[in-house]
């Protein structure tokens, strides 16, 4: 039996198809449409429990079938047990750029979602709660002053003369201090050793390694 344009031109992405199907197992669906039927011409891992032949939706897209774009932009929907599915879709055109098939590939994000509200909740703090640091200690201001200083008696170095070196371990010491508990103590300390921010930070990262 001669296969249709349709057919042909869908037929050449089914292992691509197959291998997205796999690969994401088992979160993802694919369907594909025939536009010139309006009905489902083929299904791969099936969470949507729907059969060959059966209508397509092709309402929820809400365009015309000739303005179909090349693909469209990821959109929810609720599955048929509710769970929701975020979905994509990708029109097969033939040789005169005609929309004549859909290839819909359907996601189900409720265990991710699910993963989401865990945790949510479990980093989730109440907005008045304040760092323990900052309500026991002083100000960052004056504990980033007293360990700059021990440092510096220690080495017997001068905060005005610190080499780029210096400046790397003394900010790893203030970090083993635990000063950076304080949300303000990289400007802090920044503006104390003449640098900018992404240095501390970039001192932290080395050491943090």
């Amino acid at each position: 039996m001669k296969q249709t344009a349709f057919t042909e031109a869908w037929k050449q992405y089914e292992p691509l198809l197959e291998a997205i199907v796999e690969l994401f197992h088992p979160f993802v669906e694919v369907a594909v449409h025939d536009l010139e039927k309006g009905k489902l011409a083929a299904i791969y891992h099936n969470i949507s429990q729907r059969k060959v032949g059966d209508p397509s939706p092709l309402n929820e897209l809400k365009v015309p079938t000739g303005s179909f774009p090349n693909h469209f932009a990821p959109y929810l929907k609720q599955n048929f047990d509710g769970r929701p599915l975020k979905c994509t879709s990708i029109t097969i055109r033939n040789k005169t750029r005609k929309p004549i098939g859909l290839i819909c590939i359907n996601v189900d994000v409720s265990t991710f979602q699910e993963a989401e509200l865990l945790l949510n909740s479990f980093l989730r703090i109440k907005k008045e709660a304040e760092n323990p640091i900052e309500i026991f200690g002083s100000g960052c201001e004056a504990q980033v002053d007293i360990v700059i200083q021990q440092y510096l008696d220690k080495k017997q170095l001068s905060l005005k003369h610190l080499k780029r070196d210096e400046k790397r371990e003394l900010v790893q010491e203030l970090y083993r201090k635990g000063i950076f508990n304080f949300k303000n103590a990289a400007p802090v300390i920044a503006k104390k050793l003449k640098t900018s921010r992404a240095t501390i930070y970039n001192y932290i990262g080395l050491f943090t390694k």
